[in-house]
């Protein structure tokens, strides 16, 4: 009588599954990390270009979704459904494409200042609400007073000086993908030598 063969140890199988895990999340982490590093360097070393470069991506974008959107419409026209809306949608986003695409930088300049306006006027209602509220005391309203201080200083710099107001604001985003993309870096690393300690090589 022929003597069954051992099956495959699962210990072993899990393992190695494991570690394969282990090293594909590793490299997708790094290279994130990487790639975060990269772009915020570039942003604190030509904003400008920065600016341009997305705003032409978003105005790529724009067009390519609006031709699907056009195209869908027209196939729901065949089909005698809906389509008068998206057709409009659609139209709208190709247009918008095209004009960000010819003017980049004044879209990043508006939506950056759109973005610092929208911050300031965060700040300003959560100090005052911190402030008017009667369940927060002592350095809770503190901090309220310093939100508006520093919200109406902000809408000051944006008013009078909005050029100043975006550089300061690709500087914090670039400090912060740096500092954001080391961190992952460090993560990777750290996530490859717990793997390589739990399951082996």
């Amino acid at each position: 009588m022929a003597t069954p063969q051992n099956p495959t140890n699962p210990t072993g199988a899990v393992r190695s599954l494991m570690t394969e895990l282990g090293r594909g999340a590793f490299w997708a982490v790094l290279i994130r990390g990487i790639l975060a590093v990269l772009f915020g360097i570039l942003l604190l070393a030509a904003p400008a270009a920065m600016a341009v470069a997305l705003g032409i991506w978003v105005g790529a974008w724009l067009i390519v979704d609006g031709i699907f959107e056009i195209t869908h419409a027209l196939q729901a026209r065949k089909q005698n459904l809906s389509w008068g809306w998206e057709l409009a949608g659609g139209i709208a986003y190709v247009i918008g494409g095209i004009v960000i695409m010819i003017v980049p930088l004044t879209f990043a300049v508006m939506g950056g200042t759109v973005i610092l306006l929208m911050m300031a006027s965060g700040m300003l209602i959560r100090g005052v609400l911190s402030v008017a509220s009667k369940s927060f005391k002592g350095w809770s309203k503190a901090l309220g007073v310093l939100d508006i201080i520093f919200a109406v200083i902000m809408f000051i710099v944006v008013f009078s000086n909005p050029g100043a107001a975006l550089l300061a604001l690709a500087w914090i985003v670039a400090i912060y993908t740096i500092v954001f993309g080391i961190f992952l870096i460090i993560m990777a690393f750290v996530a490859r030598s717990q793997t390589k300690k739990a399951f082996g090589n």
